[in-house]
């Protein structure tokens, strides 16, 4: 399992397209109309200039990407040190289309983006803060959840989510 940048230049935003185009063809499914509001952000990140504080990532699963986002580091009012935004999170499109999806393999999709981006905050784009942006009710209820068993764990200085938008201050 990795999280990986996603660009033109190391050839993976091409390998992720491939594996998404040929899902959607699965589910007779058009690739071009899949995750229309997030996609076309994603792909000018990842075909643009490379950037420190900024760029794409996906969480690979056996060769195969289960889940790609927009990370952004930068220091943001009423934080002291820079925040690491997860945003766009989205799962291929087999999780969209299949019924036969199990869910232990949603949860991993969501662990992976979750341990990528804690990886991304700690290294390559240091941040003191970490907030993932959650997109479905689903997600939402995962959050709850997630955010309750944290605060019970005493890792992270601050846990709380407010609306769509998980919140953790690295302690």
């Amino acid at each position: 399992m990795k999280f990986e940048k996603l660009t033109t230049s190391n050839g993976e935003w091409q390998n992720l397209v491939q594996q998404w185009e040929s899902q959607c063809e699965d589910y007779s499914e058009n690739f071009a109309e899949y995750a229309i509001a997030s996609m076309p952000v994603l792909e000018e990140l990842a075909i643009g200039a490379e950037q420190l504080s900024a760029g794409v990532f996906g969480f690979k699963s056996c060769d195969k990407y289960a889940a790609l986002c927009h990370a952004n580091s930068s220091f943001l009012p009423s934080y002291d040190g820079k925040v690491l935004r997860i945003r766009h999170i989205v799962f291929s499109p087999r999780f969209d289309f299949s019924d036969d999806v199990p869910t232990d393999e949603y949860i991993q999709a969501l662990v992976g983006v979750f341990t990528g981006a804690m990886d991304l905050a700690n290294d390559e784009m240091q941040s003191n803060h970490v907030k993932f942006h959650l997109r479905s009710r689903a997600e939402r209820e995962y959050g709850q959840a997630f955010t309750d068993a944290l605060k019970r764990h005493g890792t992270f200085k601050t846990v709380n989510i407010t609306g769509s938008w998980i919140y953790l201050s690295k302690a």
